[in-house]
C-alpha cells in the first residue's frame, strides 16, 4: 500500500540531517577539539560577535530509552548524541540570526540584519506553472545536484574517523539524499536488541514507521526548499506540489519530458532528459549479513562519492503482487476520504505494526479498507 502523505513533487519520484557538517569545521585540529564555531565572512569574531552570536556548550537534548539502553547498536549509533558524539561546542545565534556561523536568517526573517518579516510564500500546483515556470524549476534542481554544498558528509563511524579525509564532498542537492538516507537506515536484527517479538528485524529509524514521520519530513522539505533558493540565489521561490489525487487514471502523470521526465518499463528515466543524466548516491542498503555489514553493530553512513547508476522511478506500481490492488496506482479520492475518519493521530506499538493509526494509513503501512497493518508476518 502507497504512502497517502502530500507529495511535494520530486519527493517522491527521486527517493532520496544527520552526518553533514560544515566543511570548515572538519579540519583535523576542530574535529580533535569538538569545537565548531565558525567566523562568518566579513566578522571579526565567532559566531558574528556579540548581537549575532557567540560560541558556546551545545546542549544534548536526547532522551534515553530504557528499552535500548542495553542494545549495543544503539549504544555505538552517532545519532544518539547527536551532534555532541562530533562536536560539543558551537554557535548559539542571538536574535534572528541562525545557521552553523549565524550568517543566516531564522525562518520568517530576512534583510542584512534580519529584521525583515518576510511575507508568507505560495505554494502552488506544478500543472499551473507553464513552461517557462516549469522549466526554472528543473534548472534550479540540476543546478542543486551540480553545485557543491558548503557541509561535507561524514563517510564512517565516529569512532572510526581518522581525520578529515573521511569527509566527502556532496552536491547541495545530493546533502539530502544522504540525509534521508541515514536517518531511515539502522536495521538491528533481535539477535542484538532482544526487544523483537516477531522474529523480524529491529528498526531505530528517525523519519519513518513511527509517530515523526509527517513532522519529520516537513522539516525536510523546508530545509531543502531553502537550499534550492540559496543555490539559486532565489529567496522567492518556493517549491510547488503535486495533487497527485487528481492525476489522470490515478497514474503519475508528471512522469513525462514536460515536467520531471518520463520512466520506461524498467522505472529508467530518459536518458536525453536532464534528471536522467543524474548520477545517484545511498540507493541500496547493504545486502551483507549483519555481522559483516557494519564494523560497531550500527549503519555505517554511506559513501556520498560513490555514484550507483541513474534515476529510476516507479510512483504508483510499486508491488501488486505482494501488497495488493492499491499499489497499481495512486491513491484513490475514497482511500484519502477513508483516512481522514481516523481521529487517533497514532496507536501503540507506534510502529509499523499500529492498527488503526491515521500515521500508519499516512505512511503506507495500514490498509485502506480496514486500517489494520499490512505487517502481519
Amino acid at each position: 500500500m502507497k504512502a497517502l502523505g502530500l507529495l511535494i513533487v520530486l519527493a517522491r519520484c527521486f527517493c532520496s540531517c544527520d552526518a553533514q557538517f560544515p566543511r570548515v569545521c572538519t579540519r583535523d585540529d576542530l574535529l580533535a577539539s569538538k569545537e565548531c564555531c565558525p567566523i562568518p565572512d566579513g566578522f571579526p569574531e565567532p559566531c558574528g560577535g556579540p548581537g549575532r552570536g557567540h560560541c558556546a556548550d551545545t546542549p544534548d537534548l536526547n532522551v534515553e530509552d530504557p528499552a535500548w539502553k542495553n542494545i549495543n547498536a544503539y549504544k555505538v549509533d552517532d545519532r544518539r548524541h547527536w551532534p555532541t558524539v562530533f562536536f560539543n561546542r558551537t554557535c548559539e545565534c542571538e536574535g534572528n540570526f541562525s545557521g552553523y556561523d549565524c550568517s543566516k536568517c531564522k525562518w520568517g526573517y530576512r534583510g542584512e540584519n534580519c529584521d525583515t518579516k518576510q511575507e508568507p510564500a505560495e505554494r502552488k500546483n506544478i500543472k499551473g506553472l507553464g513552461l517557462k515556470k516549469i522549466k526554472q524549476f528543473r534548472d534550479y534542481f540540476d543546478k542543486a545536484k551540480n553545485t557543491n554544498s558548503d557541509y561535507v558528509y561524514a563517510m564512517e563511524f565516529k569512532d572510526n574517523i581518522r581525520g578529515s579525509e573521511d569527509f566527502g564532498n556532496v552536491s547541495v542537492y545530493d546533502l539530502f539524499v544522504a540525509a534521508h538516507y541515514y536517518a531511515s537506515r539502522a536495521t538491528m536484527p533481535p539477535s542484538i536488541t532482544g526487544i523483537c517479538d516477531d522474529g523480524k528485524d529491529c528498526y531505530l529509524d528517525f523519519a519513518h514507521e513511527g509517530v515523526s514521520f509527517p513532522t519529520w519530513h516537513r522539516a525536510f522539505l523546508l530545509e531543502f526548499e531553502r537550499a534550492i533558493q540559496e543555490a539559486n540565489n532565489d529567496p522567492d521561490w518556493t517549491l510547488p506540489y503535486w495533487d497527485w489525487g487528481a492525476a489522470k487514471d490515478n497514474q503519475c502523470d508528471i512522469c513525462t519530458n514536460e515536467y520531471v521526465g518520463r520512466n520506461d518499463e524498467n522505472r529508467k528515466l530518459d536518458e536525453d532528459f536532464v534528471f536522467g543524466k543524474w548520477k545517484i548516491i545511498c540507493a541500496i542498503a547493504t545486502k551483507l549479513p549483519w555481522e559483516k555489514a557494519t564494523a560497531r553493530n550500527h549503519t555505517k553512513p554511506c559513501n556520498v562519492t560513490r555514484h550507483m547508476g541513474t534515476l529510476r522511478r516507479s510512483p504508483g506500481t510499486q508491488d501488486p503482487n505482494n501488497l495488493g490492488e492499491s499499489m497499481s496506482h495512486l491513491p484513490l479520492p475514497t482511500e484519502v476520504d477513508f483516512a481522514l475518519r481516523f481521529s487517533e493521530y497514532d496507536t501503540p506499538p507506534y510502529t509499523r505494526k499500529s492498527n488503526c493509526s491515521f500515521r500508519n494509513l499516512l505512511e503506507g503501512y495500514a490498509d485502506t479498507e480496514t486500517g489494520m497493518t499490512r505487517d502481519t508476518e
